[in-house]
């Protein structure tokens, strides 16, 4: 899955989870971010532009309810790539290259 910010970025997308409000998020991993980012699903904010979910996702359920990259739950990712964690990072990273998820110079 891929969306486009307001201000052009595409974004890939890891994580789609839901809030008791009923408003949506993503997790997605920006290009040299060293971490995971959160958006929020506001027409005004950003699109999505490829709404396929191309890798093996699991439901699971913490503070919100949602669907993730299975190597984010599985492997314990999920927190330390949102405290922006280097070895979790470079982790995600080589999962997600080895399946060709993103670019091999994706950093």
């Amino acid at each position: 899955m891929k969306i486009r910010t307001r201000q052009g970025h595409v974004v890939d997308i890891f994580a789609i989870y839901w809030w008791g409000n009923g408003e949506t998020y993503f997790y997605g991993l920006p290009r040299g971010n060293g971490g995971l980012s959160a958006y929020k699903l506001d027409r005004n904010e950003l699109e999505v532009i490829d709404p396929n979910l191309e890798s093996n996702f699991v439901y699971f359920h913490n503070n919100a309810h949602g669907i993730y990259h299975e190597s984010l739950i599985k492997e314990k990712l999920l927190d330390d790539l949102l405290e922006f964690d280097e070895t979790a990072y470079h982790r995600f990273l080589k999962i997600l290259k080895a399946e060709g998820r993103i670019d091999p110079d994706f950093y």
